[in-house]
């Protein structure tokens, strides 16, 4: 069964209480039965945790709006991408007051963003009617009940396109375990030919995969890759694991997002072994095991 055709399935099955739903997307997206009690594997771990309340940090930062207040506590202002306009009505948007390459995008949840590469081509009324769309959702119950998402503010944020400001440049994702990056994913042409590449922090890849194949050609390590290094330590010490996205360009960093649920916690790792490991890590911090370098 495809991804696709699994996220239809799971569409159907939103009536379903919280923790039967949690389960049964488990089984249809993981492919193993578990009623989460007893969370052993990362994607369990994942799942277990999105059942609970969350810490006020968690939901404060997974608004895409409100993070930027925490990061510059954090780790500085020099980080954040330019911030154009924020709004709450799509009637606010001074669309004609903008004059190069931007995005925009919902801060209250996922899948809702906009590149703008030439403001003056802009069809206002088609980009009023998407963000009016986004901002009637409430992504919590819209989507897979994330969590993290609960009760956020509806907004949406307009930011500077950075890198040539025709394509998105690319993401460094680091998968951060109390404090310590123990993984990066490489995620590029996300807009079209989208790869994911799973590395070690020391740049080997991983012969794992998600749900996009690996590069072909093992990507470049960028030049802000020690200072990407820090940051994603510095901005992932509040939490026992969390996401940290970050963008390298011309060797500057620029922060990306704050993600506790990556994936919606849907994606399976191949081989499975890894999922176990990557478990263990979080649980007890057991370093992950050479055999899952590609050779």
């Amino acid at each position: 069964m495809s991804f696709s055709v699994r996220v239809k399935v799971a569409r159907r099955l939103r009536f379903l209480p919280h923790p039967l739903f949690a389960s049964a997307m488990h089984a249809l997206f993981q492919g193993e039965l578990t009623t989460l009690r007893r969370p052993r594997t990362y994607s369990q771990l994942l799942a277990a945790r999105n059942l609970r309340p969350q810490p006020s940090l968690v939901h404060t930062t997974a608004d895409k709006y409100a993070v930027r207040r925490h990061v510059a506590e954090r780790v500085g202002e020099q980080y954040l991408i330019p911030l154009l306009q924020v709004v709450d009505d799509a009637d606010d948007l001074d669309l004609d007051a903008l004059r190069g390459p931007c995005v925009i995008k919902g801060t209250h949840g996922c899948d809702m963003t906009l590149l703008v590469p030439d403001p003056a081509a802009l069809d206002h009324e088609a980009v009023r009617a998407t963000v009016r769309g986004w901002l009637d959702t409430d992504f919590y119950r819209a989507g897979w009940r994330e969590s993290p998402y609960r009760g956020l503010p509806r907004r949406v944020v307009v930011e500077e396109f950075i890198g040539d400001g025709r394509t998105p440049p690319t993401d460094y994702k680091f998968f951060v375990f109390h404090g310590r990056p123990a993984m990066v994913v490489v995620d590029q042409d996300r807009f079209s030919r989208h790869t994911s590449t799973l590395l070690t922090p020391d740049w080997r890849e991983l012969a794992v995969t998600g749900r996009f194949d690996s590069a072909a050609v093992l990507p470049r390590r960028p030049a802000g890759y020690a200072e990407m290094i820090e940051v994603a330590q510095k901005l992932g010490t509040d939490f026992d694991f969390v996401r940290v996205d970050l963008y390298d360009v011309d060797g500057r960093v620029y922060f990306g997002e704050l993600t506790h649920n990556p994936g919606g916690g849907l994606v399976r790792l191949r081989p499975r072994e890894f999922d176990r490991a990557l478990g263990e890590l979080w649980r007890f911090g057991m370093p992950l095991a050479d055999r899952f370098v590609r050779r």
